[in-house]
């Protein structure tokens, strides 16, 4: 809609008669608009013309808001795509609407709509809206109620003529809408005032949060809020976010109690949509019904075909419910517990590489001289990639053996290390994460008896393709792993090798894969690795069979010399773990 129009500018200033009541002057604008209460005060009116006299852009995008105006070409698509599946709603919402493009493309496409309820909280955007509305009504009549808010939708309170609809027999209503694509904690570094009241709608514990779970989107909070009010009512509701939000929406819809049904989550390309990278969909359900606990995956462009289904089989959660429903047999709870490996925050210093005896050559660039003592080999998650892995050019600084270790015994028995630390305080002072708050100078996390063991089997948590290395200890010291690693650690080679055997069976890879969120940043987490089952899989696997894929699969990696009888021997093992070999990570 050209807002530059200057004829129409003039028009619509005629249309503001100082010598008319405010009651008048927007009884004028609702005829023309639907809009109630076009104006709230003869100063909105001044604020009104200033706005159009010396309006020279549309719009500027807001980066504290975390917004996207959605194109009209996606909006209209939007629309079109839900008026095909029949629904003909009579109650419109949009919770965040900008500028409106929401609101015009549902004008087009649902006729049946009678009554329009929005929300912005931007001042610009109000007016640009209301002028987008007037630029409309020269061409087109609207033959629609419309009441719009200049509210933080956090804190609104939905107005007693919105119920009043709502529970008119017949009415059906469609939430419709794209909430800002960010974080709580993004805002707030942004110091934007377009954040919800803290609440732990998801009933996360203080660890949780300190952790990462307490960072949440605000779409999420949205569209949980929405639906806490409304799904009761008849109706749908289509929104746009990320595809992490959906995924999230289903993993909780048991504490959430969300009464939605035919639940969907049709893909996005954000690149020609929004000229950004995302991974995004329209999430879309049917309220006012009986709750369901899965989603279809498609593509927005061809909803015919699902890619895939995910949410609850019984009380498990997976990603992929056709693939899971084949090696759901593996799932159930490890009798080993993975470990993340170390979190120091400070690579720079922390992390070296040898030039020769006792020099190293840190992230800055200095060359320095250490005690061996405190050193180990280390690997980061991207050197994970080959299936054995018996060496390493790193090694990192191991400032602890275990979390409560006093860090100030290190400077009688290595000074050298002690003023290195301590030069380069800045760096370990200054770590933001809470988890070194009130712990010894210099601390680390991810250690203890487990890190210390000299064989280990680990996974990176980033990578799509699922591989499990089998890790060798490295100058008679048992290497390292970094903080997106995670892994299992053994006193001996047997015990390591057959479960890194086990762990790279086809099996264990499509059970992954049908858990895992590929599109997630890190699809490998504790969580979904502590659902591996080894015993389930000893149960389902002959000895010739795992001496077959060995032989295929595996040896080219690894020559052991395993018989029948040393496979019974890590089965007995692994079925009667003693205290403190298994339960302590064996």
């Amino acid at each position: 809609m050209n807002i530059k129009s200057g004829g129409i500018i003039n028009q619509i200033l005629d249309l503001i008669d100082n010598n008319k009541k405010l009651v008048e002057i927007n009884q004028d604008f609702r005829i023309r608009t639907g809009i109630l209460n076009f104006f709230k005060s003869r100063a909105d009116i001044m604020e009104f013309r200033n706005f159009l006299n010396s309006f020279k852009k549309i719009y500027d995008k807001k980066s504290d808001m975390g917004d996207f105006q959605t194109p009209m070409e996606l909006t209209d698509k939007i629309c079109e795509y839900i008026s095909k599946t029949g629904f003909k709603p009579s109650i419109l919402l949009e919770p965040t609407c900008g500028s409106g493009n929401f609101i015009f493309s549902a004008l087009k496409y649902f006729p049946t709509l009678k009554y329009i309820y929005c929300v912005e909280l931007q001042k610009e955007y109000d007016w640009i809206f209301k002028v987008n509305l007037l630029l409309k009504s020269f061409s087109t009549k609207i033959n629609v109620e419309i009441e719009f808010y200049k509210d933080n939708i956090f804190s609104h309170n939905f107005s007693d003529k919105f119920f009043k609809f709502l529970n008119s027999p017949f009415n059906k209503l469609l939430i419709l809408g794209n909430p800002p694509w960010i974080t709580n904690t993004r805002l707030s570094k942004l110091n934007s005032n377009n954040i919800p009241i803290k609440s732990n709608i998801k009933g996360h514990r203080g660890i949780e949060a300190i952790t990462g779970k307490g960072n949440f989107d605000i779409a999420e909070y949205i569209i949980i809020s929405l639906l806490d009010q409304f799904s009761i009512y008849s109706g749908k509701i289509a929104i746009l976010c990320k595809t992490s939000v959906v995924k999230n929406l289903i993993k909780n819809i048991n504490i959430l109690d969300l009464k939605i049904s035919n639940i969907k989550s049709l893909l996005i390309d954000t690149k020609k949509e929004f000229n950004i990278k995302a991974d995004a969909s329209l999430f879309i359900a049917d309220l006012g019904s009986e709750k369901e606990k899965t989603c279809k995956l498609l593509s927005f462009y061809n909803p015919d075909h699902i890619y895939s289904v995910f949410g609850w089989a019984d009380d498990k959660f997976v990603s992929n419910m056709q693939l899971y429903i084949k090696f759901k047999y593996i799932d159930g709870k490890s009798q080993m517990t993975w470990r993340q490996g170390v979190k120091h925050d400070a690579s720079k210093i922390m992390v070296l590489k040898k030039l020769e005896t006792d020099l190293y050559i840190n992230g800055l660039n200095e060359t320095i001289q250490l005690e061996e003592d405190r050193l180990y080999p280390f690997l980061k998650s991207s050197d994970l990639k080959n299936r054995v892995i018996k060496n390493s050019d790193k090694k990192i600084i191991v400032t602890q053996t275990t979390l409560n270790d006093d860090t100030t015994l290190l400077a009688n028995k290595y000074p050298k290390l002690w003023a290195y630390l301590n030069s380069h305080f800045k760096y370990l002072d200054n770590r933001k994460s809470v988890v070194y708050k009130n712990r010894p100078r210099f601390s680390i996390f991810g250690i203890g008896d487990y890190a210390f063991k000299p064989f280990k089997v680990a996974i990176s948590g980033f990578y799509k393709e699922p591989n499990f290395s089998l890790i060798f200890p490295h100058e008679n010291k048992p290497v390292m792993l970094d903080d997106t690693c995670y892994y299992l650690s053994f006193n001996n080679l047997e015990n390591a090798f057959f479960t890194w055997l086990l762990l790279s069976l086809d099996e264990i890879k499509m059970f992954l894969k049908s858990i895992a969120f590929l599109d997630s940043k890190r699809p490998y987490t504790k969580d979904k690795l502590m659902r591996i089952s080894l015993n389930n899989i000893i149960d389902n696997i002959s000895f010739d069979t795992l001496f077959d894929h060995y032989k295929k699969n595996c040896e080219q990696f690894i020559f052991y010399d395993f018989n029948e009888n040393d496979f019974n021997k890590f089965i007995k093992w692994k079925k009667s773990p003693t205290k403190n070999e298994v339960s302590n990570n064996n």
